[in-house]
């Protein structure tokens, strides 16, 4: 954890011993207080003129001069300090003062009564709370002026001739511009639309290519404009979907046209094509995808990402050789453009892996078409694919939309989406009302408006005690009577962008349990979906949050799921090399789930798959691979948890594999409340269960 946040303090008061209780309840608050009295203006404005203060508190009674003066001196200073006053300031004559804009009041605070301190420190972290956010927005509004004049003389400087239109007006053009089309200045070009500047002849090509840029980022339009009174050149345009001073904007760049044009366009599309399979390589894709992401923020446009993937691909190689995997990656990307819309733009992203940007999420990103395309395809493949081979086709989707980050992320989203379907297809969800995903969706909209989702609590019981509480915190989505389970909803979310703001909620309730409950033995474990993990924003905030609350490191440990290693192996690693910093424990679940998957060296906890624990009763050879496996986990210092237990039966059997710790409904089902009592009379054993 970070070290206390330092409070600047002044403190109306001739000494700083009459302001003393109110230090030492601050340092008991967690804050680090640097303190000095000021007694009358004189010193006030000596001290704010020194150095930054972040608050000024009034204490009761007589202590300060004249408390007028010190409000006149703030306002004429115009500081934002927060000032706090313990009781009513009063005049010389003991009439109540009118308390300047800014500053509030509390009641006359006794510093023996833990409530009234109580108070008062909700009072001042609220205030402070208050400030940090006002501080910050001063210096993003700074960064952000800064960043647009350093961007507007970027454009200026720029030798390209760039402008900036708005329904074919110019809103903005750089000198280069003006001076290519022999304008005095920038004004004088306002007066003139775009085509205006285009002759007759190119008009109509000239508005088509404009209206359709999205599609022509790798292509340039050609056109006859007039540089200069009575005088035509050959220009060459560029165009991309851009915003400029708030406003949805068409950015294009004009060059003259010089050379081989036809040649250039076929030189720059080969920089953008993959040789093995003749579509657009990763960068080129990614670079359709950012724009995509763009238009969602500037046109309020949502579109669909598929990652589909050919399996057991990196097998192939290995047993069939390069050069026949390199041909047969030909074929299958023919196969695959095949099968998608005229308006899917498709590229291949290396290890058998290709990636689709679609012109619309609706309908096309629905399960059943991920389904029935995967279905075709493998059809399809079993005329390419060589003898022996067993290839498949997966596929999953990712959104994308106003929310998402950037393009490798919903590429992993998509990835990640894949690897959640496959696991689906051998263990399917069961049906709720909400059957299709966008009925889902609609309902998963509406419940982070209504507050629909609540949290429950399972425990996880160590089988040798250790005095320690543990329960896994699970959320629910509540739908009039009855509760929708997470299977149903999380991964939509993923799709979507929204699991890391279910998770922000999950871990915001469950801190404040935590706060409340005020006992260093209880600790909560909490999953996180794809989102979180691959957001650099979500830890920094979690930190955040458990300081603000006041929790330790020790009570908080987080789980995902072994699908997430697998999709997104980079990610995972960036994300475990930050959780380490903020000392928390990390949990693995569904381990063993996928084939030849090591655990990650920094978890400290490893739930196993339920498939590692069906039928330990009755089979003989799936004890064995449980007790192997378990024995590995352990060598490498690893805690083991059996998940899903219902049958108290198999608790001699986990015993004797050395299973650490528990959880399962023969303990207790989740609940809302974490009242499962961990401490029992009698011990654990074997005669227990004779």
């Amino acid at each position: 954890m970070e070290q206390s946040p330092i409070l600047n303090a002044l403190i109306a008061a001739e000494h700083l011993t009459d302001g003393e209780l109110l230090v030492n309840a601050l340092r008991k608050a967690g804050y680090s207080v640097h303190a000095e009295p000021v007694a009358d203006e004189s010193a006030l404005r000596d001290q704010l003129l020194r150095m930054r203060w972040d608050a000024l508190f009034l204490l009761p009674g007589d202590h300060c001069s004249s408390p007028p003066r010190l409000f006149t001196l703030l306002s004429e200073l115009s500081l934002d300090v927060c000032c706090i006053a313990l009781g009513t300031p009063c005049d010389a004559k003991g009439k109540p003062l009118s308390l300047p804009e800014g500053c509030i009041t509390g009641t006359a605070t006794d510093f023996g009564n833990p409530g009234e301190v109580s108070q008062l420190l909700r009072m001042v972290r609220h205030e402070l709370k208050g400030l940090a956010v006002r501080r910050e927005l001063r210096s993003t509004n700074t960064a952000l002026t800064e960043l647009q004049e350093r961007y507007h003389l970027l454009l200026q400087s720029s030798s390209d001739a760039v402008a900036y239109l708005h329904e074919g007006l110019h809103v903005y053009a750089n000198d280069a511009y003006v001076a290519m089309f022999g304008f005095a200045s920038e004004d004088e070009l306002r007066q003139q639309g775009f085509l205006d500047l285009v002759d007759p002849q190119d008009v109509d090509r000239v508005r088509e290519y404009l209206r359709q840029c999205s599609n022509h980022q790798d292509s340039n339009c050609v056109f006859l404009g007039t540089t200069a009174p009575h005088s035509l050149s050959r220009l060459s345009m560029q165009c991309a979907s851009s915003r400029f001073e708030d406003e949805p904007c068409t950015q294009i760049i004009v060059r003259p046209a010089a050379g081989n044009i036809a040649q250039q366009q076929r030189l720059r599309q080969q920089e953008s094509m993959d040789l093995l399979t003749g579509l657009l390589n990763r960068n080129a894709i990614n670079a359709r995808i950012d724009q995509a992401i763009a238009e969602g923020i500037y046109e309020h446009r949502t579109r669909a990402v598929l990652m589909i993937k050919l399996e057991e691909f990196t097998d192939l190689v290995l047993l069939a050789g390069k050069s026949v995997a390199n041909l047969l990656l030909a074929d299958v990307a023919h196969l695959v453009q095949s099968h998608l819309p005229e308006d899917a733009v498709m590229g291949h992203y290396g290890d058998g892996e290709f990636v689709v940007l679609l012109a619309t999420e609706t309908r096309l990103a629905q399960e059943p078409f991920l389904a029935e395309l995967a279905s075709r395809l493998n059809l399809g493949l079993h005329t390419l694919q060589p003898a022996g081979a067993n290839l498949s086709f997966g596929a999953g989707v990712a959104i994308v939309n106003e929310l998402t980050p950037s393009a490798p992320v919903v590429v992993d989203r998509a990835r990640h989406n894949l690897t959640v379907q496959a696991r689906q297809a051998q263990t399917p969800v069961r049906d709720t009302p909400y059957g299709t995903a966008d009925a889902m969706f609609h309902r998963l909209e509406s419940a982070f408006v209504q507050e629909d989702f609540v949290l429950v609590f399972q425990p996880v019981v160590n089988l040798k005690e250790d005095g320690i509480e543990r329960y896994e915190v699970r959320i629910r989505l509540q739908d009039h009577d009855n509760l929708i389970y997470p299977p149903r909803f999380l991964e939509l979310a993923n799709q979507h962008g929204l699991g890391e703001k279910i998770d922000r909620w999950v871990c915001t309730k469950s801190l404040q349990l935590l706060r409340e409950r005020n006992n260093p033995a209880l600790k909560l474990t909490l999953n996180l979906t794809h989102n979180s993990i691959v957001s650099p924003e979500f830890l920094p905030w979690l930190r955040q949050q458990m300081q603000n609350e006041r929790i330790m490191a020790s009570q908080v440990s987080l789980q995902i799921s072994e699908l997430d290693i697998v999709s997104s192996p980079e990610q995972v690693r960036v994300f475990c090399d930050q959780l380490k910093a903020l000392g928390l424990d990390l949990s693995i679940t569904h381990f063993g789930c996928t084939l030849g998957q090591e655990p990650l060296e920094d978890a400290t906890f490893i739930k196993l798959d339920k498939s590692l624990l069906e039928n330990i009763d009755t089979d003989v050879a799936q004890r064995d691979r449980l007790n192997t496996t378990v024995s590995s986990l352990h060598a490498r210092g690893l805690l083991v948890i059996a998940p899903m237990i219902d049958s108290i039966d198999l608790l001699p059997y986990l015993w004797q594999a050395n299973i650490n710790l528990v959880q399962g409904n023969c303990l207790q089902e989740p609940s809302a409340s974490m009242d499962f009592r961990f401490v029992q009379d009698e011990e654990i054993t074997l005669d227990s269960f004779q």
